[in-house]
């Protein structure tokens, strides 16, 4: 008769060891299934992987890994974009000594306001551009914001250019701040002309002779009274923000 202690004391058959994977199964289930049967060669050629190994053997600051196209090997700031970088800034401090306002009179008389001048007109007529309508006096805020950004972004950008940083990417994120804020000019200048097509009136505006009184100020009188400083401001901030998108 058997009991159940013989039972226990029988020993217990081992399982079925389970038949180990090919290394081509292996592979095709650690890869996901991105490469189902044969993982490409990582060399284009012989030739390719021959010279890279000459390379390595001189001692050449490239990585085996590293080919010639590869994004570590691209130079974010090269010496023309220092080149171009530089001038703009440079433009950007010269519009103090550039001509903001200018225009001819009804009555043949030229008049004009350089940034000095423009700048203490805007500085002290704002409440009275304010009377005029909100949009003129938006539009003088704007006009401030154009004067003075341009010649602090150009001395902030050449000093964050030329003067050392900690490491290379602290280099990057100073240049960049400056930079990306010649966005802000160009964007201010593009909506002063937006907010001129809706219009209104500045008082003591006639007498510069430039409109009759009474007429509205627009598009016209603002394309009319701005001169190239402006032009400058505006477009230099545009060349830099599109560059700070590269840093």
């Amino acid at each position: 008769m058997v009991t159940m202690s013989d039972v226990d004391a029988k020993p217990k058959k081992a399982g079925k060891t389970a038949p180990v994977p090919s290394e081509d199964d292996r592979f095709r289930y650690i890869g996901f299934g991105i490469y189902p049967k044969k993982a490409p060669r990582f060399w284009k050629s012989d030739q390719e992987e021959a010279e890279y190994e000459r390379k390595v053997n001189l001692d050449s600051p490239m990585s085996l890994l590293d080919r010639d196209f590869s994004l570590l090997h691209m130079i974010p700031i090269s010496k023309i974009d220092r080149i171009v970088i530089t001038a703009v800034s440079i433009l950007m401090i010269g519009t103090v000594a550039m001509p903001w306002v200018g225009f001819r009179t009804i009555n043949g008389t030229d008049f004009g306001l350089s940034w000095m001048g423009a700048l203490s007109t805007l500085l002290s007529g704002l409440g009275t551009a304010f009377a005029g309508g909100a949009w003129v006096g938006i539009s003088a805020l704007l006009g401030l914001i154009i004067m003075i950004g341009a010649p602090v972004l150009g001395i902030w950008s050449l000093v964050a250019l030329w003067t050392k940083a900690k490491s290379e990417d602290a280099f990057f994120v100073r240049l960049r701040r400056p930079l990306s804020l010649g966005y802000v000019l160009f964007f201010a200048c593009f909506l002063g002309f937006i907010l001129s097509f809706i219009g209104g009136h500045i008082p003591g505006y006639e007498r510069w002779g430039l409109i009759d009184p009474g007429e509205a100020f627009g598009f016209m009188s603002l394309v009319t009274i701005l001169s190239y400083g402006v032009y400058i401001a505006a477009a230099f901030g545009l060349v830099m923000g599109v560059k700070s998108s590269d840093l």
